[in-house]
């Protein structure tokens, strides 16, 4: 594999970066500059991606951390942090947005680029943390000063792979592996072959890597253990699911047997109405899509209430003996939240057995034979047939989503006013006749789940 080529192809050119920079250090001196004219002691810097030299071409996040000295109390924290960021965005023209960490923060569009101003506090090492973003100086100075230009390259492929393969990010909707974990797993393999084959052949559920040697790996059970060199009371990984660890570690032994550059490329789902129809006919199943509107929130706020949604009807439905073989939900680009349910059967039979008490527990059976008359033994238990409340999928759905019945669902707390405002329940064969290629594509993915980890 010529890694060169697709080295060129992800990562900026010197001139590009020299650029970002120039960039930055236009709002870090503006920040500084009306800090120092309000008398605010802070310093100003660049962290993540952009000054690690990690950042995939066209993927520049721009971090600019103001670091406030420990003497200054977090409502000055948020009050100058807010103010500061908001100041320069202005300065600029962009657009600011208000968003939320371990504490506010100010995101603005500028010239094209995302731009997060985000306050936080000096801290030389973690025994002075205050808040959870404090470290993100600690990392960038770490990585800075541990990893060289060839691993960094080394860096852009792993994030790329994973990228493909949709095992990259660590927020709720993906679940994955973060870029500052990509960094620590070079660092420890120090090229993406070794990554790639010690994954492959060697990773295992709780597997363990502590650059520093800290010897607290056992104080986690995670599917994948990384002590944070910055501070060994944190595991990097702890926002890796299983699927994922698992997913990346399929999709390296995949590349192994086939190296291809197409893994270094996003692959596209490509799939017709009448494709869709046939695989879910041939399943034999029955499979709808709930849909409703969500709000406009952060990822990592509203994806777990829809999750949250989806596994409340998951165990509402078992209560009610339809049985789901799979699920998944997916939040479209117009905002509106899609829950998959695909049931083994949607329609039971109109009565149930009810299983009663021993024959031999003399009490209890005279109770059950009086409150049902018609019960029978079957072996050394007493049994009776009785109604079932809901004889379709459909039914139950109309029902628990009355307003006086939706007691028993589990929602979201962002979601219960949008459901009950306006929802859509219907088989997927209707749902997909819109042609939607977006709805399409994430159909296509949950029949056929490992489409991204093989070329």
């Amino acid at each position: 594999m010529i890694y060169n080529q697709i080295l060129n192809s992800i990562k900026p050119s010197e001139e590009e970066r020299k650029v970002l920079l120039s960039f930055s250090d236009k709002l870090r001196n503006i920040i500084l500059d009306y800090a120092k004219e309000k008398n605010v002691t802070i310093d100003c810097r660049l962290v993540g991606s952009m000054a690690k030299k990690t950042s995939l071409i066209d993927k520049a996040d721009f971090d600019i951390f103001m670091t406030f000295p420990l003497d200054y109390s977090e409502e000055e924290l948020k009050e100058y942090g807010l103010e500061f960021g908001q100041y320069c965005i202005n300065v600029v023209g962009g657009e600011s947005e208000k968003r939320y960490a371990s504490h506010p923060y100010i995101t603005g569009l500028i010239d094209g680029f995302e731009v997060d101003f985000v306050p936080c506090y000096n801290i030389k090492d973690a025994n002075e943390l205050k808040s959870a973003v404090d470290r993100t100086i600690l990392h960038t100075d770490y990585v800075q000063s541990h990893l060289t230009d060839e691993e960094a390259d080394q860096v852009l492929l792993l994030k790329k792979f994973m990228s493909s393969i949709n095992t990259y990010g660590a927020n709720y909707k993906v679940s994955g592996f973060s870029g500052y974990l990509c960094e620590l797993l070079i660092l420890e393999y120090h090229t993406f072959e070794n990554v790639i084959t010690n994954a492959a052949n060697n990773w295992h559920n709780k597997f363990e890597i502590d650059l520093e040697e800290y010897g607290t790996c056992s104080n986690y059970k995670d599917p994948l253990i990384v002590i944070d060199p910055v501070d060994k009371n944190r595991n990097v990984a702890a926002a890796l699911s299983m699927q994922k660890f698992s997913e990346f570690i399929v999709a390296s032994r995949n590349y192994l047997k086939n190296p291809s550059e197409d893994y270094f490329e996003d692959k596209h789902v490509k799939t017709s109405v009448d494709e869709i129809i046939h695989e879910f006919n041939k399943r034999q199943t029955k499979c709808y899509v709930l849909s409703f509107n969500v709000p406009k929130l952060p990822t990592d706020v509203i994806y777990p209430q829809v999750n949250k949604t989806m596994k409340s009807l998951e165990k509402v439905s078992k209560m009610y003996d339809f049985r789901l073989l799979e699920k998944g939900y997916y939040i479209s680009s117009d905002n509106v939240a899609h829950i998959l349910l695909e049931y083994e059967v949607d329609k039971l039979s109109n009565v149930k057995i009810h299983h009663g008490p021993l024959v031999q527990d003399a009490n209890n059976s005279i109770n059950f034979k009086n409150k049902y008359p018609n019960a029978y033994i079957h072996n050394n238990k007493w049994i009776s047939l009785t109604n079932r409340k809901y004889i379709t999928v459909q039914d139950m759905i109309t029902n628990i989503f009355k307003k006086e019945n939706m007691s028993i669902l589990k929602l979201g707390k962002n979601i219960k006013e949008e459901i009950l405002n306006k929802y859509f329940f219907e088989e997927v064969t209707e749902y997909i006749k819109s042609e939607n290629t977006e709805d399409l594509s994430n159909i296509y993915m949950h029949l056929y789940p490992n489409f991204k980890l093989e070329r």
